[in-house]
């Protein structure tokens, strides 16, 4: 009895593992992982959304810069339109209990369905997350609008995507292979709606698709003009209503690199629109709007002729980032100074570096989020905290200083930048990525730029830091890392949080 007992639980074992032996990992789809050349430029600008506690009116101050710029930029298109944004919904969590938030989904939509009126052949793609309709049918009211007016709106395939969360999304391709999972019926909903207080639960299908933790976290605009250079804008905003609180930053340029980031965006329409549940729309309108753009920008083998030196401008997208903090981190030496300013910092390569340049004796700075508010919801701080912890309990502690970003306002400081100063370089990174493991390791959909000796935004750049940093605005924007209570149990239990997260990768970062 006792051998069939241990037969029987060595035949479940080994069941239990066999996806994880036989399961291989998904390579990127085209358009992925991109590292383009550096590129000249014509303009280069830092957009700022800044926001703050005005303690003595007793009310958020927005200076908003972002969304104007990407209306006058779908505004003044003329032959072509790509935009990509992870969260677009007009979704408010819990946050309009206390505030007044800005209808920033529908000002974006509206913008693009108006040109659609007054160019209706010009091409124009959305390439959008399927969060953006909870995994399933619940998409926003404006979708449907482009689709009434011939604008194709293709949800990204994320199946295409490696997964970060193996546990699970390895047994979920193994057994899929011999079983048709069929969910009890959608109006079973039972899992909470985070990002929408008064909408539906979430039905046990949409949570479970939702359970890889994986997404297309891009944030690009591409527009396309006659007799000049393509221009694109590149950063951290959201046109997410629930996003009215935050800051971000984004960086409107054109050249070559907006051609380069407008066929990576025409690549990834095309893989996900292969499937047609991921396609709003018919697909004569998508293959169309394709062929269009596809005439009008630069030849995907001409790219190379207009390439310049280690100067100017360059895009870099998922795995490509990674891999160029890293670079930029291990290059640096005593003189280096890095600025950094990111909403989630928890990528364990990316500490181990950020550790070994302050022992070579470069200057770090660190801005970072609380991760004490989302859309409304209290957070614990993981994995801010911390990692902030850790990184301050080096000896080199005089290497590195973290000031936390005021959360006053009940925002998210949404920024994703890196500053790297030397005698060699002058460089920043600056888009979409969080420096996470899922952001920078070739699970999610990034986009980002890096500019090197650009002085319009670099320097821009090193002013707004500066800002915030100092307070300069005469504003609590920032504190020091001493600045925030933290009792010994709680870090010790926040310690715990971030490690089984690290090593599952089941986190929402």
């Amino acid at each position: 009895m006792h051998l069939i007992l241990k037969l029987f639980i060595g035949a479940v074992i080994g069941i239990l593992l066999l996806p994880y032996l036989v399961v291989s990992d998904l390579p990127m789809p085209a358009g992925c992982d991109e590292e383009s050349p550096y590129f000249s430029y014509g303009s280069a600008d830092l957009l700022v959304d800044r926001i703050y506690w005005d303690d003595s009116l007793k009310e958020v101050i927005r200076e908003q810069r972002i969304l104007d710029a990407l209306i006058e930029e779908i505004q003044a298109a003329q032959t072509f339109l790509v935009v990509d944004f992870f969260l677009w919904n007009d979704w408010k969590g819990r946050l309009e209990k206390k505030h007044s938030l800005e209808p920033l989904s529908l000002r974006l939509a509206d913008a693009i369905i108006e040109k659609r009126k007054q160019n209706p052949k010009m091409p124009i793609i959305v390439n959008t997350d399927p969060i953006n309709r909870l995994y399933g049918s619940q998409s926003p009211e404006f979708f449907e609008r482009f689709i009434s007016v011939g604008i194709p709106v293709v949800f990204t395939d994320l199946n295409q995507l490696p997964d970060p969360n193996y546990l699970y999304s390895k047994q979920v391709r193994f057994w899929s292979n011999f079983f048709t999972f069929k969910p009890i019926k959608n109006d079973f909903r039972i899992f909470p709606n985070l990002v929408e207080s008064k909408g539906q639960k979430l039905s046990i299908a949409q949570f479970f698709t939702a359970f890889h933790l994986k997404g297309n976290h891009r944030k690009v605009l591409v527009a396309g003009y006659r007799n000049k250079p393509s221009r694109t804008i590149v950063g951290s905003f959201n046109p997410s209503d629930s996003s009215t609180l935050n800051g971000n930053l984004a960086v409107v340029v054109d050249g070559p690199v907006a051609d380069y980031i407008a066929r990576s965006e025409m690549a990834i329409a095309e893989w996900s629109a292969g499937n047609s549940k991921n396609l709003m729309g018919d697909r004569f309108s998508l293959n169309d709007a394709l062929r269009r753009m596809d005439f009008a920008l630069m030849k995907a083998n001409d790219f190379d002729q207009f390439a310049v030196r280690k100067t100017g401008v360059r895009f870099v997208s998922e795995g490509s980032i990674g891999r160029a903090v890293i670079e930029l981190l291990k290059d640096s030496k005593r003189g280096t100074e890095i600025d950094i300013a990111q909403f989630y910092l928890s990528d364990r390569a990316v500490i181990k570096s950020l550790k070994e340049a302050a022992k070579r004796g470069v200057k770090l700075r660190i801005l970072l989020d609380q991760n004490k508010y989302a859309f409304g919801y209290k957070k614990l701080g993981v994995p801010n905290r911390s990692v902030a912890d850790e990184l301050m309990a080096l000896d080199e502690v005089d290497s590195i200083q973290i000031h936390w970003a005021s959360s006053e306002s009940e925002g998210q400081f949404h920024t994703k930048a890196m500053r790297v100063f030397d005698r060699e370089r002058d460089i920043l990174l600056i888009g979409s990525a969080n420096f996470t493991h899922r952001c920078l390791s070739n699970y999610n959909l990034e986009s980002n730029l890096l500019f090197n000796q650009v002085n319009s935004v670099n320097n821009a750049f090193d002013s707004y830091f500066d800002s915030l940093w100092n307070n300069s605005m005469g504003y609590n924007e920032s504190l020091e890392y001493k600045g925030l209570k933290n009792p010994e149990w709680l870090q010790f239990f926040r310690k715990c949080i971030y490690f089984f997260r690290e090593w599952t990768q089941m986190s929402s970062y």
